[in-house]
């Protein structure tokens, strides 16, 4: 049974939504989203009914066990951990997204660099 888990906090500059989702073989994933403003009822109900199934979750690499109840403290730990793990794969998703974006720029200037060289041997040829 999988089980979706949000917590919404305050994290100093801009109202966020902290979604994680716990699979059935105990990993779990992370989300983000950001409100800004401190969201109102309706912000609320329209993230729960329409935002939450699109949010882009991170798979982490930390097993969790599953409680029925926990205590603030641990509540607030868990938060933490989270937005930390979340935090660090959305670091590594970028990293790798910002490779491949410049390998693909390198590749890109390199063709056209080989199309303007051939250009100039044609005309140089007088073709």
């Amino acid at each position: 049974m999988k089980q979706t888990v949000s917590t919404i906090l305050f994290n100093g500059q801009f109202w966020i939504a902290l979604v994680e989702r716990y699979e059935d073989d105990g990993s779990i994933s992370v989300g983000k989203y950001t409100f800004g403003p401190e969201p109102t009822n309706t912000d609320l109900l329209n993230f729960y009914l329409h935002v939450v199934c699109h949010i882009r979750l991170h798979k982490t690499e930390s097993k969790v066990r599953l409680k029925k109840r926990y205590t603030q403290k641990e509540t607030e730990r868990k938060t933490r951990k989270s937005f930390e793990e979340f935090s660090i794969q959305q670091k590594e998703f970028l990293k790798n997204k910002k490779s491949i974006k410049a390998k693909e720029t390198r590749q890109k200037d390199l063709d056209n660099y080989n199309k303007k060289r051939l250009k100039k041997k044609e005309k140089r040829k007088g073709h």
